[in-house]
């Protein structure tokens, strides 16, 4: 599953996210349902939290660039 979020653009990732929380705080499910819910929830988590430190990382790498110039 990690693999598959990994590639996800960042909207898609939140969009899947907000989905999830959405589903589990309806209470509608099982106990086995909800922890895998939960699982994936807290995988798009870190997959979303991945692409935005990238994003950092080039933002900064950016910025050092443009100092130098």
């Amino acid at each position: 599953m990690a693999k598959k979020t990994e590639v996800l653009e960042i909207e898609e990732a939140l969009k899947r996210l907000d989905e999830t929380l959405s589903k589990l705080e309806s209470g509608d499910m099982s106990l086995s349902e909800s922890l895998t819910l939960y699982e994936e929830g807290m995988t798009l988590s870190e997959s979303c939290k991945t692409i935005l430190e990238k994003a950092e990382q080039k933002i900064e790498t950016l910025s050092a660039k443009i100092s130098q110039e």
